[in-house]
Formats: structure tokens, C-alpha cells, sequence
């Protein structure tokens, strides 16, 4: 899990180099903003049944942001209508739950990036999506002794992944009135079990004050030049490696002579090759293929929860195929991706379904997205359930 951590931060570091660079630093452009955020844990498997019996806590918010504008020229800006960048701090009160037994969620700190899009953006308004990456901590997470219904986060050091709808009202020339939903998610991405996750909606209201006077001031008359990109088919190859700590796993020695010991996180990796079409400097559309190695031990698995054997085999390498789609700014590209696989033999308890889903970041160390790149995936299995943080490198041409 360190590993994992360092390379998070690293990355948001990279990222938010680039954005920077797009950027001065300055009065003009840099605003301090405070929110508070009514939210709702979601229980739509009805899997919270035996540990809490509210759903409904508060999230307050401090957030840092960088907006850019016209005035600049940027072409990617002004083809995204001018977003707002940002990092945000916010103390999520889960632990004022009720709570059955002993058990019981913490508080948690997250410390995440944003980027605020405009679908709408006005002299006094501003609409449109959001997202939200970054790191959490809480210090109540799962014990066979103590804890042994917080089966959400099973590591102090997490995930958050957030999404939803923002809008803002500037009602003087440095003041705006924010408002929001948001739809959030903690996980560590299975490196430990147990991690259901955590999925929470949100409602939230704020204001936001500009260090010297602003204006959503209509785009400019004349459009930046065009970026340079690759145009048509690209190529890409990777390595990328994670841990994934198996659930079933867990169950397994949860039946054992050995009940407290947790499940370990055990070694994936894969290697790649994809193909994109590079048809827009903000959007590529991909085939990739891929060979994974997942170490488990499927076969004593199956033998402590059902006393059998796959008659079909084990194996610790799949392979799958899958289609995805990228968005760009600058240097960093995010994708999403869907894929089968064409190949596995998980044993009859493993919980890996026949289809995958990814969702990551990237930064390419080269304007044009050739060369050198390293990465971030998160792999998850019937759209809900996490399976693993895969971090990568990579070279395109």
C-alpha cells in the first residue's frame, strides 16, 4: 500500500505540473473556497444492514483553485469552455452513524484534485461536471476482534473517486455562490480485504472568493492556433502491477483453524498492447489486448468453502480484450475501457466475472502523447466491484 500511495502522490504531482504550466500562478488567477456537503450512503445491496442504522452525515470542504481564461489563449482551455483546477480538503463525518454493536465507520480526511467543466458559462454563471481524485485516511478499518463488521475499507490509506454536477453564481466580482451534487467513492482497489467500498451521494452549498476581481468573460473573438497531435493510428505498449487481496480468500481463512489472520495481498501484473485512433486533440478510440498474471491460491480456496476442485483447472494468467475511450488535456489523458476476457480459470468460489471494466489516468512525458508514459488503472469486475490499482509504464509511437 505504500507503494501505492507514492505513486499517487507522484502522479497528481506530474498532473498538476501541467495544468501549472498552462497557467501563471497568480492573483488573476487563484481562489479560496469553504462548502459544506449534506451526504447519503448509498445501500442499494443493502450490505450496511448490520452495522448502521442512519445513512445521513455532514462533509465540509476547503478547496484551493486555479481557473483559467480567455485572456490566456490556451486552445485546450477555450475547447473546454475554461475549466476550474484545483486541490480540495474535506473531513467526511461518517462516525456520527448509528451504529450497531461494537463495529463501527470512522471519520474520514480526504485530500483530492478537481476539475470543474462548463457546459454552460455565462458573465455571472457557470454550469456543468466535475471530478474528483485523490487520497483518504481513516482510522477505524476492519478487525476480526474489534471491528469485524467494518467490512468497507480494510487499509487506513485510500482511494476517493468522485464525480457530479456543479453550478456557480457570481454575485460580485469576487464572490461566488457554489452549489453541487456529488456522487463519491472510497476504496482501495482490493490491495487489502476486506473493501466492499463506501458510495455516498451528496448535496452541497459554498461560496468561493477570488483574490482579485473576476468575470465568466465570453471567449475570444479569435481562436487559438490548433495543437500539434498525432492524427490516426497510434500504438501503445505497457507494463503495469498492482496487489489485489482476494475476498473469497478471506472467507476461506475466516473458516480456517486461523480466523484473526487477515488475507494477504498477493502479486498481478499484465502486460499490453494497444491501438488508438486519434481522430481530435481531445479524443482517441482504442482496441488493446492483454495478459495478465494474478497470483492466488484458487485451488485451497475451493477446498475450504466447498471441499472441491475445478474440474476444469486453475491458472494464474488470463488474458482479455478490450475497447476504450480517451479524453485529453495537454500532456494527461484519462480512459475508460471495457473488456472480456477470453481466457480464465479462476476456481468455482473466485468472483471474477467473465467481463472487466477500467477506468484510469495517464501522463505522457511528451507534448504529442509519443514516448515515454506512466499510469494509473483501477480494474473492476460487474461495474461495482474493485479488483485492483494498476499502476504502469509505458512507451506510444
Amino acid at each position: 500500500m505504500k507503494n501505492t500511495r507514492t505513486f499517487v502522490l507522484f502522479f497528481c504531482l506530474l498532473a498538476g505540473i501541467t495544468v501549472c504550466k498552462a497557467q501563471r500562478i497568480d492573483r488573476e488567477h487563484l481562489s479560496i473556497g469553504v462548502r459544506g456537503r449534506y451526504s447519503h450512503v448509498l445501500d442499494g445491496h443493502d450490505i450496511y444492514r448490520d452495522l448502521i442504522d442512519s445513512h445521513n452525515f455532514c462533509t465540509f470542504d476547503a478547496t484551493v483553485g486555479l481557473s483559467t481564461r480567455p485572456e490566456d489563449g490556451g486552445w485546450f482551455e477555450r475547447a473546454l469552455n475554461y475549466p476550474t483546477f484545483g486541490l480540495g480538503l474535506s473531513y467526511a463525518r461518517l462516525g456520527t452513524l448509528d451504529f450497531k454493536g461494537i463495529s463501527q465507520l470512522g471519520d474520514i480526511v480526504n485530500l483530492y484534485g478537481f476539475a470543474e467543466f462548463n457546459l454552460v458559462r455565462k458573465k455571472h454563471f457557470r454550469f456543468g461536471p466535475l471530478l474528483e481524485l485523490g487520497l483518504a485516511f481513516s482510522g477505524q478499518i476492519y478487525d476480526y476482534n474489534t471491528n469485524p463488521k467494518n467490512t468497507f475499507i480494510g487499509s487506513k490509506v485510500f482511494a476517493v473517486f468522485g464525480t457530479g454536477l456543479h453550478a456557480e453564481w457570481l454575485f460580485s466580482p469576487r464572490w461566488e455562490l457554489q452549489g453541487g451534487v456529488y456522487l463519491t467513492h472510497h476504496s482501495n482497489g482490493m490491495t487489502r480485504s476486506p473493501n466492499l467500498g463506501i458510495n455516498e451521494i451528496s448535496f452541497g452549498l459554498g461560496v468561493r472568493h477570488y483574490l482579485s476581481q473576476h468575470t465568466n468573460s465570453p471567449k475570444l473573438a479569435e481562436a487559438p492556433e490548433r495543437p500539434d497531435y498525432k492524427k490516426g493510428l497510434n500504438w501503445n505498449v505497457f507494463a503495469a502491477a498492482g496487489v489485489h487481496s482476494c475476498p473469497t480468500e478471506l472467507d476461506g481463512i475466516l473458516v480456517s483453524d486461523n480466523p484473526s489472520r487477515l488475507a494477504p495481498a498477493r502479486f498481478c501484473g499484465l502486460i499490453a498492447a494497444e491501438t488508438v485512433w486519434r481522430y481530435h486533440p481531445i479524443f482517441g478510440t482504442g482496441l488493446g489486448l492483454e495478459v495478465d498474471y494474478n497470483a492466488n491460491n484458487y485451488r485451497q480456496t475451493d477446498l475450504l468453502l466447498t471441499g472441491n476442485e475445478d474440474p476444469s483447472g486453475y491458472s494464474p494468467i488470463r488474458v482479455g480484450a478490450y475497447l476504450k475511450q480517451e479524453f485529453w488535456y495537454r500532456r494527461v489523458s484519462i480512459h475508460v475501457a471495457a473488456g472480456v476476457y477470453m481466457f480464465k480459470r479462476c476456481g468455482l468460489t473466485e468472483d471474477v466475472s467473465t467481463t472487466f471494466e477500467k477506468i484510469g489516468i495517464r501522463y505522457h512525458f511528451r507534448q504529442q502523447g509519443n514516448g515515454l508514459f506512466a499510469g494509473l488503472d483501477l480494474r473492476a469486475h460487474q461495474f461495482d466491484r474493485s479488483y485492483a490499482l494498476e499502476w504502469s509504464l509505458g512507451y506510444g509511437f
